[in-house]
């Protein structure tokens, strides 16, 4: 059955990682990750992107794993979103990220890449680091709506429509937000390394009904991409505890 699953070190208080399918959870854990995870050498980024990270961490520390399953009947969006905001409970009582999840990785190790690109991870010189390695960033803590410019603690741009074509965007890196202008029902939530590129991609997207705004989080100096998606992830999670459901347009490429 489709479901939420969860990889624990053996007699270690954290979690590796926190994931979901909508297909079948026996293939997804036994087939997909535990299976590549145990190979000899380390696995591709495909067909589970957290066997590599596993794979590290058993071939540095030794670690062994654990598992437990959650069988649960949702539309693939709603269960997409229920696994964001799991993952940011986690990150609320733990005060970090799972190991495993949002791009992170053992900084010893480079990751493996995509099957059909063959390029094989590989441990560092003990001198390298992986910057994918670090620390996570802080979580971010309920606070106000969508529409509000401290809205999960952040500092946010003012709010600009999506569709116009005289925009005033930064050249950064960041999370961006765009919201129903009538409403204020959170729409999409993002993360880019360009956000000047990335935010007027989205006047494409067929809006239908909705007046799309956007905003951007203003103070974001020396942040990682994974640290980026730790705080998309944050963001999606907490419009899941207030509504149910996940932004009207994020996840659209489930199947």
């Amino acid at each position: 059955m489709p479901g939420l699953y969860r990889i624990k070190p053996v007699d270690i208080n954290k979690l590796a990682y926190i994931g979901q399918t909508g297909r079948n959870l026996r293939e997804r854990v036994i087939g997909h990750l535990a299976k590549h995870a145990m190979l000899e050498e380390m696995p591709f980024n495909d067909p589970h992107t957290a066997a590599p990270s596993l794979w590290a961490w058993r071939d540095a520390e030794g670690m062994k794993f654990e598992f437990s399953v959650a069988q649960v009947q949702l539309p693939d969006r709603e269960r997409e979103a229920l696994e964001c905001y799991l993952l940011w409970q986690y990150r609320l009582e733990a005060g970090e990220s799972t190991m495993c999840n949002h791009g992170r990785f053992h900084p010893q190790y480079i990751k493996s890449s995509q099957k059909k690109q063959l390029r094989q991870g590989y441990r560092l010189p003990a001198e390298e680091q992986n910057p994918a390695g670090g620390a996570s960033m802080s979580p971010l803590h309920m606070h106000g709506e969508p529409i509000d410019n401290d809205f999960m603690g952040l500092v946010w741009s003012e709010l600009q429509p999506l569709l116009t074509t005289k925009q005033v965007i930064a050249e950064k890196k960041g999370i961006y937000k765009i919201l129903d202008a009538i409403t204020g029902e959170l729409l999409y939530v993002g993360e880019s390394q360009n956000l000047r590129q990335r935010i007027p991609n989205h006047k494409r997207k067929p809006w239908g009904h909705y007046e799309p705004v956007f905003s951007y989080v203003i103070q974001l100096d020396d942040i990682l991409p994974y640290q980026l998606k730790e705080l998309e992830n944050d963001l999606i999670g907490a419009w899941y505890l207030i509504t149910g459901k996940g932004p009207v347009f994020q996840f659209l490429s489930s199947k």
